[in-house]
């Protein structure tokens, strides 16, 4: 039976085009995986804490104090029972939501994603990630902006399959819904 863990990021919980294609994602998900549990997580809804001195000294404790760990050990568990995960990202000033930022924090930790000082070796394998990302602009790289950072963290955990479906020039109103039907065929050409 598969698990998915859904990640939203955007601050919108109305006229959100990350959230509304990741609505569409699910259903599509959920087809094919009838049995299938989904994980939902909203950074933007439950904000995330910022790491503290405290949070980083008991991640190096070999006896941490678990009132400092334990929404990382939860989160950490979420990303373990999953085989897939979406992220769902708007772009903010150039750069992914601090929320979403403030997640990566406190699952990217030593011994628990990924191990190794001066080469990490990610310890989340075999799973698979998609990113669904929006952004007024129109990025004229492979990758945008959010693309590139996410798959630095997702990578560094050990999830190297990632599937992209980007919503750029969301300031265009004439175009979005064509972009919007695109991504939407994009989805089920990766879920089939």
């Amino acid at each position: 039976m598969n698990t998915l863990l859904r990640i939203d990021s955007s601050l919108r919980t109305e006229g959100s085009y990350s959230r509304t294609l990741g609505d569409y994602f699910i259903q599509q998900w959920q087809t094919k995986n009838q049995e299938g549990i989904i994980i939902e997580r909203d950074v933007s809804r439950q904000l995330m804490p910022h790491i503290t001195q405290e949070t980083i000294h008991a991640f190096f404790s070999e006896i941490p104090d678990e009132r400092d760990t334990h929404l990382s050990d939860q989160l950490i568990s979420e990303l373990y029972q999953s085989n897939e995960i979406l992220i769902t990202c708007p772009m903010y000033n150039y750069g992914i939501p601090s929320s979403l930022k403030a997640y990566f924090d406190l699952v990217i930790r030593t011994k628990k994603t990924f191990t190794g000082s001066t080469i990490p070796k990610g310890l989340l394998k075999n799973k698979k990630a998609y990113i669904i990302s929006s952004m007024g602009g129109i990025s004229t790289e492979t990758l945008n902006p959010l693309e590139n950072h996410l798959t630095q963290l997702l990578s560094l955990m050990g999830i190297t399959e990632i599937s992209y479906f980007p919503l750029d020039g969301t300031v265009d109103q004439s175009s979005i819904s064509e972009k919007i039907c695109i991504q939407q065929s994009e989805i089920l050409k990766q879920l089939n």
